[in-house]
């Protein structure tokens, strides 16, 4: 089921500015980048680990009625078939709010019990 940790994304509130500082600062490379929809996954060296940078959209609310900031990171997990591990995970009592196919990869969202969002990811042709 789980191939390993993707990568994890970090949501920004200035997309250009951070994707900036990861590339020059720390010698990020781009691996994909999206810059209409302020994204972008950049590589940490040769293991394949990766950052995303996740440009909160505009009007965007980051927080709970309570003050809470909710922009932590998200960890992406790659599964071999993302149909078949969402599947079994909710065979397992975990809900799942949003599944999405984007053509070059799928994603589902789901949450642990202290609500952290936490993504299930695969690769187009995984």
């Amino acid at each position: 089921m789980i191939i390993g940790l993707t990568m994890i994304v970090l949501p920004v509130s200035n997309w250009a500015a951070a994707r900036e500082w990861y590339v020059s600062k720390l010698g990020l490379k781009p691996v994909h980048e999206t810059p209409e929809h302020s994204f972008g996954e950049y590589t940490l060296g040769d293991n394949g680990a990766a950052i995303g940078l996740w440009g909160l959209p505009k009007g965007y609310n980051v927080l709970h009625s309570d003050g809470a900031k909710n922009v932590a990171p998200q960890p992406y997990i790659e599964v071999e078939n993302l149909a078949a591990s969402v599947a079994e995970l909710k065979s397992k009592g975990v809900e799942f709010d949003v599944v999405l196919d984007e053509g070059d990869y799928k994603t589902a969202r789901f949450h642990d019990p202290e609500g952290h969002i936490l993504f299930l990811y695969e690769l187009a042709g995984g």
